[in-house]
């Protein structure tokens, strides 16, 4: 039997309500095989976590976790990996030290990733063949053929498809809509010719992929250099009876603009983020029929939690055994990821 007091600790910083849902039992079990657990109660993480991280070689952070103090890391503490099991690593406020070196730093975005990709594509073919219309209409009495015949909807393999940003999700995005044979454009700064030629795709100016495509889904990270870059201008450009996909960030689209074009009736959207979150009850977006709403949940499966925690767990064993981390976050692309 493994002495567990010779283990190195690993502290779990995840309040309990998400702990339960990415660190479930078998998850736990792998972290034991090779560490100590070190779970901190709710109120513990509100409180100085200095003296709990002091001697605390790695830790494992998710959705609401709380900061880590810099006391925690060189050259005061002894905390030099932080396995993250979210995305964005930005409220842990980490940033400078990862950025200079001090910490390294992992994270579960590309197995968010998948889940939010495939999100993105049931947007897309939902709208596509009006499966919401025909749901209302068969629940509400509509008639049976007035209700097939006046929504016959489109396919997607006949549509222009815009990817904004090609990132770990318009990678995947990419990938599950080739086999529909849909046209395929990309726009995204560090895509050069030779890359697209490569993937098949057709490269676009911003002005060019909302004129020119049937769909745009964003899937641009949220930095200053894009915070509203879609303007109200891009939206009115869009063809008529088009759809924007936005399972990004809200920032990504200039304040007031996307209720605005909504209004006008021409366009619809699939928006998964919003700029006040929870969306307040009173927002026109609610009101809009030509909005499709939803949580903030397109990266959220029951399956991909456990994937996420599993991740988590198994780079802090890669890190503890000096092997090479498969999704750690470099230090000169921190500044590039949301």
């Amino acid at each position: 039997m493994t002495d567990d007091s010779a283990l190195p600790n690993v502290a779990i910083l995840m309040p309990r309500i998400m702990r339960d849902r990415v660190m479930p039992p078998p998850v736990m079990t792998a972290l034991s095989d090779f560490a100590r657990p070190v779970i901190l109660s709710d109120a513990e993480l509100t409180g100085d976590l200095a003296p709990v991280l002091r001697d605390m070689p790695a830790v494992i952070t998710g959705w609401r976790s709380p900061v880590i103090p810099a006391s925690a890391w060189s050259p005061r503490g002894g905390l030099r990996f932080v396995s993250h099991s979210a995305g964005s690593v930005r409220r842990l406020g980490i940033d400078h030290a990862l950025q200079s070196g001090v910490l390294r730093v992992s994270h579960a975005a590309p197995v968010i990733a998948r889940a939010v990709a495939e999100f993105t594509l049931t947007q897309i073919l939902a709208h596509l063949r009006r499966h919401r219309v025909m749901d209302a209409g068969m629940r509400d009495g509509t008639g049976w053929d007035a209700l097939r015949d006046g929504n016959t909807g489109g396919l997607l393999g006949a549509r222009q498809v815009g990817i904004l940003g090609l990132g770990y999700v318009g990678r995947l995005v990419l990938d599950l809509l080739r086999p529909f044979g849909c046209r395929i454009a990309v726009h995204d700064p560090f895509l050069d010719a030779g890359q697209a030629r490569e993937l098949g795709v057709v490269p676009m100016g911003l002005e060019a992929l909302f004129r020119d495509c049937d769909v745009v889904t964003l899937h641009a990270a949220d930095l200053p250099a894009t915070r509203g870059m879609i303007t109200a201008d891009h939206l009115a450009a869009m063809p008529q009876g088009a759809l924007l996909v936005n399972t990004a960030r809200a920032g990504l689209i200039r304040p007031g603009a996307m209720a605005a074009e909504l209004r006008r009736g021409r366009i619809f959207a699939a928006l998964d983020t919003f700029d006040a979150e929870p969306l307040p009850q009173e927002d026109e977006l609610r009101m809009l029929p030509n909005a499709y709403l939803s949580p903030h949940c397109a990266g959220h499966t029951t399956d991909t939690y456990r994937m996420q925690g599993m991740s988590a767990v198994e780079e802090v064993r890669r890190f503890l055994n000096g092997e090479p981390l498969l999704q750690e976050i470099r230090r000169e692309r921190a500044a590039q990821l949301a």
